[in-house]
C-alpha cells in the first residue's frame, strides 16, 4: 500500500463551498486557519456584524479537522483528577473539568440548532483497562467525576466485558455514557457552509506569509497580496509554523496515524461493538477505535508507527495494536491509511486568549472536536467584549516552549519511552 488515503474523504470528496478568489484591502477580523476553531469563531463574529476573512494555506479540509477520529466527549484533562488537584487545587480542578461538560453541552446544542449534518451519535465510549492497576485507577477516577461533576459513568468488570466489546484483551473498563462520534469531514463541511451563509469570506490556498503591526492594525502579507486587519485570530493549532509563530512556539506537534478496515459484515461489527460504542484504552501510548457512522467498517488510530516510515509501516504498526484487541480481524485488510498532526502543550491543557498581539485558541491535546467549537464561540465573545466569554482556562499561562526547535524530536523520544513502559506494565501487571 502506497500513498495516503483518508476514509472520511470518501463520503465528502468536496467541502462544497465557493471560496473567495479576490483579496479585499482590509477586514475587521483576519482568521488564520480554516478548521473547526477558525470557522466556529468566524461564524459568531460575522453574525455579530463583523467583516471576517478566513485564510487557509491549502484547501479547506486538508488539516486535522477533516482527518481526525471524530471522537466526541467531555475531553477531560490528560493529568487526571489527582494530577490536576496536585497542581491547581480542588476548586480550580473542578472548574477546568466542568468546562469539558460545558463544551459537550454546547456541541450538542449547536449541532441541533444549526442542523449540522455530521452523523452525531452519542452511543457512549468504553475505555478498556490494560492491567488490574489501570482498572482500579479508572474506577477511582470515574467515581470521583461521577460524585463531583455528575458524570454519567459506570465500571464494567471483565465478567461482563463482552456486553461492551468483542475482546478478551482488557481486564474490564469504564463506560462514559455521553461520549460518541461524528463524521469529522461532514462536520467541517457543515461549519464551512454556515460561515459562508453568515457572510464570511473564505480564502483557500491563501497562506499568510508575514504579519506586521502598524498603528494598532495588522498588515498581513499573503501569497495573494496584502490585507489590513483590525484583529487577528491564529487558529492553526498543530499546523502552525514560523509564519504563525505565536501558536507555533507554544505547541508541540505530534504525528498520529489512522486506518479504516475493508467493509465488514454486520454480524462482525455487532460482535466488535455490540452497543455501537466508540473505544479507548488505558496506557501512555494508547489506541482509539470506533465503528464508522454507517457501521460498515472499523477505524483504528493513535501514535503507532513512525512519521517517516510511510503508509506500509504505519499500517503494520496499527495492525499490531488492532490484533492484540481483536484477533478475529487477522484476515481483514485496510482500505485507507492516513496520518495527521495534533497539538500538545506543556501543561497538557488547551488554551484561549491573546498572546503576542493576536488571539489564540488551540492546543487541544488530541481532544479537539468538542473543545474547538466551544472555544471558537468563547473566543468570538472575547473579541466582541460580550458577556459570558470567560472560561476556566483563561488564566492558565500559555508560555512558549523552551528549546522549541527540538520539541518534536523530544516528543518522538518520549513516545518510544512511553511505549516501552506500557509493554513492561503489560508483562508485569496483568
Amino acid at each position: 500500500m502506497t500513498g495516503q488515503s483518508v476514509y472520511w474523504d470518501e463520503n465528502v470528496p468536496s467541502i462544497g463551498i465557493a471560496t473567495s478568489s479576490e483579496l479585499p484591502k482590509k477586514t475587521d477580523i483576519a482568521i488564520i486557519g480554516g478548521g473547526y476553531t477558525g470557522l466556529a469563531t468566524a461564524i459568531h463574529l460575522a453574525r455579530a456584524g463583523r467583516q471576517v476573512a478566513v485564510f487557509e494555506a491549502g484547501e479547506i479540509g486538508t488539516g486535522c479537522s477533516a482527518r481526525n477520529g471524530g471522537m466526541v466527549g467531555p475531553s477531560f484533562h490528560k493529568l487526571g483528577t489527582q494530577g490536576l488537584i496536585a497542581r491547581y487545587g480542588e476548586t480550580k480542578t473542578l472548574a477546568l473539568l466542568r468546562e469539558g461538560l460545558n463544551a459537550l453541552d454546547y456541541f450538542e446544542s449547536i449541532v441541533q440548532e444549526e442542523q449540522l449534518d455530521c452523523d452525531l451519535q452519542l452511543a457512549g465510549r468504553f475505555r478498556g483497562s490494560r492491567t488490574q492497576a489501570d482498572y482500579e485507577a479508572q474506577a477511582r477516577e470515574g467515581s470521583w467525576l461521577k460524585q463531583n461533576l455528575g458524570l454519567a459513568f459506570d465500571m464494567v468488570p471483565k465478567s461482563e466485558q463482552h456486553t461492551e466489546i468483542g475482546s478478551d484483551f482488557y481486564v474490564g473498563g469504564g463506560v462514559y455514557h455521553r461520549d460518541g462520534g461524528v463524521h469529522p469531514r461532514k462536520l467541517l463541511a457543515a461549519l464551512a457552509r454556515c460561515a459562508e451563509q453568515a457572510g464570511v469570506m473564505i480564502l483557500s490556498n491563501t497562506a499568510v506569509e508575514l504579519m506586521q503591526k502598524d498603528s494598532g492594525r495588522t498588515i498581513l502579507q499573503t501569497v495573494s497580496g496584502q490585507i489590513i486587519a483590525t484583529e487577528v485570530v491564529v487558529a492553526t493549532n498543530a499546523y502552525a509554523d514560523n509564519r504563525t509563530s505565536a501558536m507555533h512556539k507554544r505547541i508541540i506537534r505530534i504525528d498520529t496515524g489512522a486506518v479504516a478496515t475493508e467493509p465488514l459484515s454486520r454480524a462482525l461489527i455487532d460482535e466488535l461493538s455490540p452497543k455501537g460504542r466508540t473505544f479507548g484504552e488505558s496506557g501512555r501510548i494508547f489506541m482509539w477505535f470506533r465503528p464508522t457512522p454507517d457501521r460498515r467498517r472499523f477505524i483504528f488510530g493513535g501514535r503507532m508507527g513512525r512519521s517517516d516510515g510511510g503508509t506500509d509501516q504505519r499500517a503494520h504498526a496499527i495492525r499490531g495494536s488492532m490484533l492484540r484487541v481483536f484477533p478475529q480481524l487477522k484476515d481483514v485488510g485496510f482500505s485507507h491509511v492516513w496520518s495527521g498532526n495534533v497539538a500538545y502543550t506543556r501543561d497538557h491543557a488547551p488554551h484561549i486568549g491573546q498572546e503576542d498581539g493576536v488571539w489564540l485558541a488551540g492546543g487541544y491535546c488530541g481532544s479537539g472536536v468538542t473543545r474547538s467549537l466551544y472555544f471558537g464561540m468563547k473566543l468570538a465573545r472575547k473579541i466582541l467584549k460580550q458577556r459570558d466569554s470567560e472560561t476556566a482556562f483563561d488564566d492558565l499561562p500559555f508560555a512558549p516552549l523552551p528549546f522549541r526547535p527540538f520539541a518534536e524530536f523530544g516528543a518522538k523520544v518520549l513516545t518510544k519511552w512511553y511505549a516501552w513502559q506500557d509493554a513492561r506494565d503489560l508483562r508485569t501487571h496483568r
